[in-house]
């Protein structure tokens, strides 16, 4: 079981996420799902950069895990934007020993619950 992850844990790293933002390290992935998001909604990476500077403690959603393909811990949130829920996963890594806010996901949520249970309604 992984253990629970504090208040004061996320707000440190929304803090050193933000910082680097803020200094201009950050380092979108343009991965097509990424891309594609994006562009369905009439977004921009710099939108998506603000996105990522307006996250709080509440959008949290789960994490640090370890990133199995590279090193570095994965943090995960949620977040409505444009009255959409946005799955978003970011982390800290470093790059020529310097630390760099990597944004791999930022896409619709594909986890969100069914809204009005109508889903449990059709099965019955």
């Amino acid at each position: 079981m992984g253990q629970q992850t504090g208040v004061l844990e996320i707000c440190n790293f929304l803090e050193k996420a933000k910082n680097l933002i803020s200094v201009g390290r950050l380092d979108f992935v343009p991965r097509r799902k990424n891309m594609q998001w994006l562009a369905k909604q009439g977004l921009t990476i710099a939108d998506a950069k603000e996105e990522l500077l307006e996250l709080v403690v509440d959008d949290y959603y789960k994490g640090p895990k370890n990133d199995f393909t590279h090193p570095g811990e994965i943090w995960e949130f949620k977040k409505i934007i444009v009255n959409e829920p946005v799955y978003i996963k970011i982390k800290i890594a470093k790059e020529n020993n310097i630390e760099v806010l990597k944004c791999l996901g930022f896409h619709d949520d594909e986890f969100a619950p069914v809204s009005g249970g109508v889903q449990n309604e059709e099965i019955l």
